[in-house]
């Protein structure tokens, strides 16, 4: 990521030790996506091991460079990651009374692909939230969805991920993506009921940022 501008130098050993200090094993850490640039899972290995090696446990979704992830093989994916990872592709977790959902997301700009296939992936993605959110337990304090497009267009509007989180009543949505200057554009803070939390790491101070205390 260095390639990106001098505050990405050394960016894997800031964000090293400024985890490291401020993380416990009891925490709790949601990753928004991109975790690794490798195409093929051998090849991300180092970077899911760096992951691993870090403290608190992790909620992990996927980003639009995480082509190591193939979605239809997280679970066998899940099965080579350290036991602190938990993989979320749609799929449920729920921790001390805070259930978590998640997926990658999608942006009406994601892939330049044709208005068809950005309908297709729309759809899907909004099945893989729907059906973590459906997961969830009813008696929870908190319900937090991670993904890493964010829940809005381009504009700033709302869009069908929001609604539907608000339609199963979360509290907190997690988001990255916009990286420095695009997350000049960030929407944070209440929308529409919903606290919006944006976490790509150079808009963070390349350290965790506390989502609840």
């Amino acid at each position: 990521m260095d390639v990106f501008g001098p505050s990405w130098e050394n960016h894997a050993e800031t964000i090293k030790r400024n985890w490291d200090a401020q993380v416990l094993d009891s925490d709790l850490v949601l990753v928004a996506g991109d975790t690794s640039w490798a195409m093929r899972l051998n090849d991300a290995m180092p970077d899911l091991a760096y992951l691993g090696e870090r403290p608190g446990r992790k909620i992990v979704v996927r980003g639009n460079h995480d082509y190591w992830w193939k979605r239809e093989a997280t679970r066998r994916l899940q099965s080579v990651v350290d036991p602190s990872i938990t993989l979320l592709q749609g799929q449920a977790a729920v921790f001390d009374g805070v259930g978590i959902t998640g997926t990658r997301g999608w942006a009406e700009d994601a892939e330049g692909g044709s208005e068809e296939q950005n309908r297709r992936i729309l759809e899907r993605e909004l099945r893989y939230l729907e059906a973590g959110l459906t997961a969830l337990p009813e008696d929870l304090k908190l319900r937090i969805v991670v993904l890493h497009f964010p829940p809005y267009s381009a504009s700033l509007e709302p869009n069908a991920f929001l609604d539907l989180a608000r339609e199963h009543s979360v509290g907190i949505i997690v988001y990255g993506h916009l990286h420095l200057p695009m997350s000049e554009r960030r929407l944070e803070g209440d929308v529409d009921g919903v606290r919006l939390h944006l976490a790509a790491v150079d808009s963070v101070g390349f350290g965790p940022s506390l989502i609840v205390p």
